[in-house]
């Protein structure tokens, strides 16, 4: 018989649905006080996999499968759970008034949790620069496979629209000698300039 999920493991979910996107335990930490450990992992997937991890380089992310989209999408409308007291509780009522207006107003759950481009790309950023010195420049060739659900388009313009923020570089490589095959593909084009290296932070 499948384990009984927890709140924790509720609280997982949930978190992961709001996100949209893959996400890593250090961002999932910060946003919402919580991370995917091993146990929940075992205890959510035992009887179908509903998070899925994959590794970029050192670092796992985290993500909602379509079984996990359908839990979450069930569980909106599910009420509290037997047992949940303050301040759980307050969690399912606050959630089951996100299912009944989703129910009501014909919105797909699809629809109304998506991934922000702009926290994705920032993200993204802070985890490849995480032990380095602030403000780094990363090659966009490192970005993009972080970002490979998206389509290339909304990528492009979401860094087209990024460029405009005071904390926000996009440039060219100098030395063009230094790139690669991979560093020319993955270039966003600003202007009809080629930008290959991302900054963010303070000027």
């Amino acid at each position: 018989m499948p384990t009984e999920l927890t709140v924790r493991d509720h609280a997982s979910l949930f978190a992961l649905m709001v996100v949209a996107r893959p996400v890593t335990n250090r961002e999932l930490r910060e946003l919402a006080g919580l991370v995917i450990t091993a146990a929940v992992r075992r205890r959510v997937n035992q009887d179908t996999e509903r998070i899925v991890t994959r590794k970029h380089g050192a670092v796992n992310t985290h993500q909602l499968t379509s079984a996990g989209r359908t839990w979450c999408e069930s569980a909106l409308v599910a009420g509290r759970p037997d047992g949940a007291k303050f301040p759980a509780g307050v969690l399912y009522v606050v959630l089951d008034n996100v299912g009944q207006y989703l129910a009501r107003s014909g919105t797909k759950f699809g629809e109304f949790f998506q991934p922000d481009v702009e926290d994705w790309i920032r993200a993204v950023y802070t985890e490849l620069t995480a032990r380095r010195k602030p403000g780094s420049w990363v090659r966009l060739s490192a970005l993009r496979p972080w970002l490979e659900n998206l389509p290339r388009g909304a990528v492009d313009a979401e860094l087209d629209r990024m460029i405009e923020q005071p904390d926000v570089q996009l440039m060219g490589e100098l030395n063009q000698r230094t790139l690669s095959d991979e560093d020319r593909r993955a270039a966003v084009d600003i202007g009809g300039e080629p930008r290959h290296l991302l900054r963010i932070g303070p000027a």
